[in-house]
């Protein structure tokens, strides 16, 4: 029998899980949709046969009909995702629900009791868990082969153009309005990471530093324009790593995100309106210096745990090579690797020679990181199916009680980047 599913917030993230388990796994069925947009809705009705009449503006008219579903797929916006999770959460609904989870520790535990009054399985959208890569790493882990953790190494390089398209000048660019910092939007898979893999023990402690230091009106060339189809010189414009011109026209590498605001979807968007849209209302046509977020653009957090061992994340926009790498250093060995190369080095030392052994897993094939977070989008939705129907969790399992502690420590480092002190652990979980 399928899994019977209601899509909440019908974006790129809901329809990616929801491609998965339709038309891949074949092992789910939308049975309703809501989004206030209307070319959303159109959209899950073409693509998924949902009919029109079960295709809702909010929540309340499906909250209204009862429990007609097994589960729900929450895709919402950041700020949205409380207030659209409880009411299912209340109802029975099992949910998956995108990240981050909340920007609050009151909200965050709200949810997860929430849950567990109502019996809920509700799973968090931590994708790259399900990478094989990531999963590699925990197994290494778990078995023992490079002993006990001594510090974690990682880094999220974004690439220019996800920089610009998503945290620069896209919908996340502001955390007064999205409701997310930088690093909660972009890494709180990170740090999820990091408290996964060092689950024996518990954080005592965080320190971050970082800025809004480069992407901002004193930085922009001198003599640029507004924007940049409009009144950028074109010496400036020749020059300029963020051209728009080239991004989003030459070069349109993430179309679902810079043509939102046409009220279309992206492949319907003819050539004219994209650059009258950049000329005019578009966000993404904005100097990219001249956009006036509210993120950071750079930031690094450190981490000590109750056993002494240490974390430290590094998060910057704007790289060439866009990756995230991890080195983890054990007492018996190391695990290093990026993500985007697909293999993992297992160092152990070599009595022998006094050098060391080294064990390479290579993955035949990866996905980047937006072309499915490493194969991470797939392999969450069939971990979904299969604890849904009853299964045991697997390692990867993103339970709500257990993606907690990579938000806590979230929400310490942000807190630490505005005293610029170190935030105790102090959280009851």
């Amino acid at each position: 029998m399928k899994l019977k599913v209601i899509l909440v917030g019908c974006g790129d993230r809901a329809c990616v899980y929801a491609h998965f388990g339709v038309h891949e796994f074949q092992e789910m069925e939308i049975v309703a949709a809501v989004d206030p947009d209307e070319v959303r809705r159109v959209y899950v009705h073409e693509h998924f046969n949902v009919p029109l009449d079960r295709c809702y503006k909010d929540i309340d008219k499906v909250l209204s009909q009862g429990k007609i579903a097994d589960a729900v797929i929450n895709g919402t916006m950041d700020s949205l995702h409380i207030k659209t999770s409880i009411p299912f959460l209340e109802q029975g609904y099992d949910m998956l629900l995108e990240k981050p989870i909340t920007n609050n520790e009151e909200e965050l535990l709200k949810l997860a009791n929430t849950a567990k009054e109502h019996h809920c399985k509700l799973m968090i959208c931590h994708v790259l868990r399900f990478s094989n890569f990531y999963r590699e790493i925990k197994k290494t882990l778990l078995s023992g082969e490079v002993g006990d953790i001594i510090n974690i190494n990682t880094t999220e390089r974004v690439g220019a153009y996800h920089s610009s398209v998503s945290y620069l000048r896209g919908k996340w660019n502001s955390e007064a309005k999205c409701g997310s910092s930088l690093l909660l939007a972009k890494c709180c898979h990170d740090l999820d990471l990091i408290a996964w893999f060092n689950n024996s023990t518990r954080p005592i402690s965080s320190f971050s530093l970082g800025g809004r230091n480069f992407f901002n009106r004193d930085n922009a060339p001198k003599g640029c324009g507004e924007r940049c189809l409009v009144d950028c010189p074109k010496e400036i414009k020749d020059k300029c790593i963020y051209d728009a011109e080239y991004m989003y026209i030459k070069n349109d590498l993430l179309p679902w995100y810079p043509w939102q605001c046409t009220g279309k979807n992206y492949q319907d968007v003819t050539l004219e309106e994209k650059i009258e849209s950049l000329k005019t209302y578009n966000p993404h046509g904005r100097c990219i210096y001249k956009c006036d977020g509210d993120l950071l653009d750079h930031q690094q957090v450190l981490i000590k745990f109750k056993d002494g061992s240490t974390a430290c994340h590094t998060l910057v926009l704007g790289a060439m090579k866009a990756d995230r790498t991890i080195h983890i250093m054990g007492t018996k060995g190391e695990i290093e690797g990026a993500a985007s190369e697909g293999k993992l080095y297992i160092r152990t030392f070599d009595k022998e020679s006094t050098g060391y052994k080294e064990r390479v897993v290579n993955f035949n094939e990866t996905q980047g990181e937006t072309g499915g977070h490493f194969g991470g989008d797939k392999g969450i939705v069939q971990d979904f199916i299969a604890y849904l129907a009853g299964g045991e969790p697997s390692v990867s399992t993103t339970t709500i009680d257990d993606s907690i502690i990579g938000h806590l420590m979230v929400y310490d480092a942000d807190l630490s980047i505005k005293t610029g002190l170190p935030v105790p652990f102090k959280h009851e979980v």
